[in-house]
């Protein structure tokens, strides 16, 4: 949503509402908003989480899991920042720690009830981790990307 507000990109509100409507990078700008939705929908149905059986709980907080990898995505993808060092550095500890994390207590804990179901989910994390940061150095961190990745012409021409 702050996209909206910068005057490069020239979003307005169902750029920022609709996903993949926007001319400008709109793979890209509708994995945020999808993103955006799934981590709204977890935010709303955590409120009534006690009327949920903790089934549905689980599964429903898991999908932030998906949320962030969409969120990764579209700020590699949209970002104008994705060369910066700094944000490079902020988005590997970030993934990092993340992985670690759920293959330290998600995998280990979920491995007594059903260790086929926990090692697939663990590779699984491993192979979109990898898969992840081989397309962001062959795209997002390669010259041209803003080209490919559906700026439109002119305003690639005004800069």
């Amino acid at each position: 949503m702050a996209a909206v507000l910068d005057p490069f990109a020239r979003l307005g509100p169902i750029d920022a509402l609709i996903p993949f409507v926007s001319a400008y990078r709109g793979t890209w700008l509708g994995l945020g908003v999808v993103s955006g939705y799934v981590y709204s929908a977890n935010v709303l149905m955590s409120w009534p989480a006690r009327r949920f059986s903790r089934a549905t709980w689980v599964w429903l907080h898991r999908s932030m899991y998906v949320a962030w990898v969409l969120a990764l995505l579209h700020s590699l993808g949209t970002g104008s920042d994705a060369r910066n060092e700094l944000f490079l550095l902020l988005n590997v500890l970030c993934v990092a720690g993340v992985l670690v994390a759920f293959l330290a207590v998600r995998v280990i804990e979920g491995w007594r009830a059903v260790p086929t179901l926990w090692a697939g989910l663990a590779l699984l994390a491993v192979l979109v981790t990898l898969g992840i940061g081989i397309w962001a150095v062959e795209g997002p961190l390669q010259p041209g990307w803003a080209r490919s990745s559906g700026t439109p012409p002119d305003l690639l021409r005004s800069h």
